[in-house]
């Protein structure tokens, strides 16, 4: 046997023993999630179970996922040899796991239970679901019927807004995942894990705009950062220290950053600033100004730099500005010099060898031959092309590229065609790194939705396919009433809404198929005379409705927004039915439904985000509305000025509720805002109960709130986030009594009673992923602060 053949069998047996050490530690998994595991299990099943390739759901079972510790498992199911069998539950966890790491258990349970529930059977009621799915212990919720798929390809959630990336060697030979934010910090994460190497380093004054690793057949890697503060600084990422820093002097930024090592690996730093000038660091020399770039005519202060390997193996510097310059690095030579058409964005190496590929400020990818300046032109849409990386998947040698929307563009080198598209971020796209490993390319992106996303060649050759996905959810609304199956109104981005009946999963209407432009807002209107009305805003502003038991559309019923509609809001007033209506017109409208008539228009000074609207039926009525002023109006239905102006200190004010019920709370308002809050306000006193509602970290979208009717009453909001969570509140304590991972942000939320318990309610979501409808339990629940 030659030591090729000995190396590949001691890796074999080496495999088969985590196999085996996995499959006896899963023997020792309870059944359920409520008994606690031994600490071993929490933290080291899921790694043997990786190196072993029977990272499954029998070798890591379900009620353990709940207690995991340590080592993450989102980060290794897109391990190129991880087999794909038997992973439903472990698919479910990475949708989650990101989002419920300061989590009680309760909360971890019932977020897996969510994700594996939607994910593996999606359109199924609850009466139809299997013992797994319809119950899950530890879980305070059963999902009634869903059509939500969360990504189960986020890696790691990040507190601050991340703006390049780098890929780089850690400890022990671990590929980390170099992550540069605003602020000035730099984070390290494990790609096998998804978890944090390290504390923050705290490495500019500035953005960190770019980051480059340098590699070393040695190991002793470097990381290059350039900010903008101007300066470029040199990291061990081993050792987590600061090796070597450079400043290019004067109000300027860095631009870009790249570097490379002679063939004595001594290490050379270039990068260019603001203006264009090309610096060179070299250990244990001189800096060197090697050039200045000359701006684009129409765009002054666009530069970009990268390598490339040249005929031979020779290494290539490339730097772009008005034109396309390439040096040799061994001598610092201008080899070639090419005239560029639109301004560049940002530049990379590709998978063929002499190319590069620019990205344009009008939405154009040019393909370079560094040797010839032949070029190839891809038109892509007018917006610019912000961040680029190539790839190589099954053969076909591809670049991926993002500019200002929340999806990544792929292009196939060869045939010059976009050939798919990556969806799953919910905001703009920063920055794209090419992850190479064992002949098998990943693709890591970052957003300004703070996370980083891994794409493996599974989800890339589906996006390949063009394999469709379910549309995201504009909003949704549930019926109110507890009599009566529960119907469900989704207004999708495909411009369509339907009505489901959640008790049977099937569709009872569907309308607006034909129209350009997705409802924006839709309601139910309280029962009048037995009957049932949905209520939508239509694409010209008008306010429609469809009766659910002829299943048509039963006319235009009210006209007077000019532009779009953001919030409809009703309630039975007590003097008739009234419909609140919040717009971009800087107006909220109040109509008599039972009439038809207008009442009142209110105006803001700014953009009308939110309307609520909400009665005791005897004696108060309340409206109210929030908008980006940062303030909440409450209205009278027979005034034409404010009851009272509350300046909520929250930002712009996204979501409002009214909580007309009776608990140790009198009747309240519930704001929701920019700055990550919930606030809480007396109606009666018009003053504010206790501190604002703080754990989420990011803007909150949506707002429900409502009372038990229990012997001991009790109040309770539930909140959305574009953190990708939903907390529900106690609100009495202040406290956060569920946490739910739904990993993408929920734009809409609405409740209704269960029926079958005082304590249990019917909450209906809807957001990027799609729609849910669920059941919580709140009894007894285990409070956290």
């Amino acid at each position: 046997m030659n030591p090729d053949e000995r190396q590949r069998s001691a890796d074999t047996g080496e495999q088969q023993a985590h196999a085996r050490i996995a499959a006896a530690l899963a023997r020792l998994v309870k059944p359920d999630a409520v008994t606690v595991p031994h600490p071993y299990l929490t933290r080291h099943l899921a790694h043997h179970a990786a190196l072993g390739e029977a990272l499954d759901d029998s070798h890591v079972p379900p009620g353990l996922l709940p207690w995991v510790s340590g080592d993450g498992v989102r980060g290794r199911l897109g391990l190129p040899h991880a087999r794909r069998a038997n992973r439903e539950w472990l698919t479910a966890w990475a949708a989650i796991e990101p989002y419920v790491q300061d989590t009680d258990l309760p909360s971890r349970c019932s977020s897996l239970h969510l994700a594996y529930t939607a994910l593996r059977f999606p359109g199924v009621p609850r009466q139809d679901l299997p013992q797994e799915a319809a119950e899950f212990p530890g879980s305070r919720l059963c999902v009634l019927w869903s059509q939500w798929a969360p990504p189960s390809n986020v890696l790691a959630t990040l507190n601050r807004r991340s703006l390049s990336l780098a890929t780089a060697e850690g400890p022990g030979g671990a590929q980390l995942l170099v992550v540069g934010s605003e602020l000035g910090g730099i984070e390290l994460i494990d790609t096998a894990t998804g978890t944090p190497v390290g504390d923050r380093i705290p490495a500019h004054d500035g953005d960190v705009r770019c980051l480059f690793f340098v590699a070393h057949s040695t190991g002793d890697g470097a990381l290059v950062s350039g900010s903008t503060d101007g300066t470029v600084r040199v990291w061990d990422t081993v050792r987590g220290i600061l090796l070597d820093h450079m400043t290019f002097g004067g109000r300027t930024w860095t631009a870009a950053v790249t570097g490379y090592r002679d063939d004595a690996g001594t290490l050379t730093v270039a990068a260019v600033n603001g203006d264009g000038a090309v610096k060179l660091w070299r250990e244990h020399s001189e800096e060197l100004h090697l050039a200045d770039m000359s701006a684009h005519p129409s765009e002054q202060a666009a530069f970009a730099l990268g390598l490339a390997i040249g005929p031979g193996g020779r290494q290539l510097l490339v730097g772009a500005g008005r034109t396309l310059k390439v040096w040799d690095t061994a001598d610092h030579r201008l080899l070639h010099e090419y005239s560029v058409g639109a301004p560049v964005r940002c530049l990379t190496e590709t998978t063929m060898p002499g190319w590069v590929a620019t990205g344009h400020s009008d939405g154009s990818i040019t393909l370079w031959d560094t040797a010839s300046g032949l070029q190839a032109i891809f038109r892509g849409e007018e917006e610019p092309v912000t961040a680029l990386a190539a790839l190589r998947i099954d053969g076909s040698d591809l670049i991926a590229a993002a500019g200002s929307g929340s999806t990544i563009d792929l292009w196939d080198m060869d045939t010059r065609h976009r050939t798919g598209q990556l969806t799953g971020h919910t905001d703009a796209v920063t920055a794209l790194r090419t992850i190479s490993a064992d002949d098998c390319d990943r693709l890591a992106s970052t957003a300004r939705d703070n996370t980083v996303r891994l794409w493996d060649t599974h989800s890339i050759r589906h996006a390949i396919r063009g394999t469709a996905t379910a549309p995201a959810a504009v909003a949704a609304a549930i019926t109110p009433e507890s009599v009566g199956a529960p119907l469900l109104a989704v207004n999708y981005s495909t411009a369509q809404t339907q009505v489901w009946d959640t008790l049977t999963g099937t569709v009872t209407g569907s309308f607006g198929r034909d129209s350009k432009h997705a409802s924006s807002a839709l309601n139910w209107a309280p029962e009048h005379e037995g009957r049932r009305l949905l209520l939508w805003a239509a694409s010209d502003h008008s306010i429609r409705s469809w009766d659910p038991v002829r299943g048509a559309a039963a006319g235009v019923l009210l006209k007077g927004h000019s532009r779009p509609i953001h919030v409809l809001a009703s309630t039975a007033a007590c003097d008739g039915r009234r419909l609140a209506i919040s717009g971009d017109d800087f107006t909220v409208r109040l109509w008599d439904l039972d009439r038809g008539r207008p009442l009142q228009q209110w105006r803001h000074p700014y953009t009308v985000r939110t309307v609520a609207a909400a009665s005791d039926g005897v004696s108060a009525d309340w409206f109210a509305s929030g908008s980006a002023d940062g303030t909440v109006r409450l209205w009278a239905g027979a005034d034409h000025a404010p009851k009272k102006v509350l300046y909520c200190r929250q930002g712009i004010i996204n979501a409002v509720a009214i909580n007309t019920g009776t608990s140790p709370l009198p009747p309240f308002l519930a704001s929701g805002g920019d700055d990550h809050t919930v606030r809480l306000w007396d109606l009666r006193t018009l003053e504010p109960i206790g501190e604002p509602l703080r754990g989420h970290t990011a803007a909150v979208e949506a707002i429900a709130t409502w009372t038990t009717s229990a012997d001991i009453a009790r109040s309770y909001v539930a909140s959305s986030s574009r953190d990708g969570t939903i907390r529900v509140w106690d609100a009495t304590t202040s406290y956060c009594v569920l946490q739910l991972a739904t990993g993408t942000p929920v734009h809409t939320l609405s409740v209704r009673p269960s029926g079958e318990s005082v304590y249990k309610v019917v909450l209906a979501m809807a957001g990027e992923a799609g729609v849910a409808v669920l059941e919580l339990d709140l009894e007894d629940p285990s409070p956290t602060k």
